[in-house]
């Protein structure tokens, strides 16, 4: 037999057992052998890791059977698939394998379009981005079983929660949506948060930390006007706000701007665009994808986006990346109530700016703080 091998992207695929469930598996395999072949793609293991792991550590003997598949990514889809059949793991320990998921369906379809444009077929017809998102989200979503609102709350989990906020996520302490909302906090508030004993004491916690501070009717928090005026300096016009109200407009001044009830993420936006999008999950992370890939593909000329300054988290990441300069205040934003009275701001903000003027941005908002471009 040729020397088994361990791909290590084959192996991230595998959601670990717990420390209860290895001993368990090392136990059974101890008392009564390795009944379940170890299945192999080549020589490469894609089921049965952990049974590999400990038959060679405590030479226990074991069978291999050979599986088929024509590449790679059909290697992996099928893992997916075996592992999405797992009861014992939980729905939020699902999402990673649903999202590698995503990708390698995105990357497929991605092959098949240039392919038939080589081709010289008909283009084919582009869809929106956020109805394309949506609707694959939704597909997802029903594959675990939970809505797509649900499923976006467990993908926030999942990529910018704490292992403590996880595992109060497992142990039903705290629901979906919350812990998106928790996920959007300073890791070690995450982690005070989550060690809480009740869900009664958890959601108290976390409205006195989750401060949603949006251009929206519901939630009455509105930006200073003077940061506005900066960045129409900057831009020249403010074309679009996406995330906006009557109330938020007439200091905006937007051309053309988007309630909640319009539901920004699926309208057009054009030109400059302000935006102080909603800070709760999972808006947050849709809107900073959104004016991201937006201004990548040239739908949008200039953006001038004000946020939560949470570096370590997703969202904030695929902004910076998309980002030409950025701005990092030296003073906690105060946001406005509608009477126009300024509230107590809970974490400090970031202003990000995307456009083809880093130092027209630069010495307009270096007065605020430190500025980078």
């Amino acid at each position: 037999m040729s020397e088994i091998i361990i791909d290590q992207h084959f192996r991230d695929l595998i959601p670990p057992l717990s420390k209860e469930e290895l001993t368990l598996l090392e136990e059974s395999l101890i008392r009564d052998g390795c009944r379940d072949a170890i299945l192999l793609w080549g020589d490469t293991i894609v089921d049965g890791h952990n049974r590999f792991e400990i038959c060679t550590r405590l030479g226990i003997p074991y069978n291999t059977l050979a599986m088929d598949f024509p590449d790679r990514e059909a290697a992996q889809l099928w893992m997916i698939s075996n592992q999405m059949g797992r009861r014992n793991l939980h729905p939020l320990d699902k999402v990673p394998l649903l999202e590698r998921k995503r990708e390698i369906l995105a990357a497929q379809a991605k092959e098949r379009q240039v392919a038939t444009l080589k081709q010289g077929d008909a283009a084919p017809v582009v869809q929106n981005f956020t109805q394309r998102e949506e609707k694959t989200r939704d597909v997802l979503a029903s594959e675990l079983g939970v809505s797509g609102p649900t499923y976006e709350s467990l993908r926030t989990v999942s990529t910018e929660g704490t292992d403590e906020l996880k595992q109060a996520v497992r142990e039903k302490k705290v629901g979906a949506s919350t812990a998106a909302e928790i996920a959007t906090l300073p890791a070690e508030t995450q982690r005070e948060i989550a060690s809480l004993p009740t869900r009664k004491e958890i959601v108290e916690e976390v409205k006195k930390h989750v401060h949603v501070a949006q251009n929206s009717g519901e939630n009455e928090w509105y930006t200073p006007p003077q940061f506005i005026e900066s960045a129409r300096a900057v831009m020249g016009s403010i074309d679009t706000d996406p995330a906006s109200c009557e109330i938020a407009n007439a200091n905006v001044k937007a051309a053309k701007f988007y309630t909640k009830d319009d539901d920004g993420l699926r309208q057009t936006w054009q030109g400059n665009v302000w935006m102080n999008p909603p800070y709760a999950q999972p808006l947050m992370s849709q809107f900073a994808e959104a004016v991201s890939a937006k201004f990548e593909s040239g739908e949008i000329v200039q953006a001038v986006i004000l946020v939560n300054n949470a570096t370590e988290t997703q969202w904030f990441q695929r902004m910076a990346g998309a980002a030409s300069a950025v701005c990092f205040p030296k003073s906690r934003v105060r946001f406005l109530d509608p009477q126009g009275n300024p509230g107590a701001p809970l974490q400090g903000q970031a202003i990000i700016y995307m456009g083809a003027d880093p130092e027209a941005f630069r010495g307009e908002f270096e007065k605020y703080g430190a500025t980078f471009a």
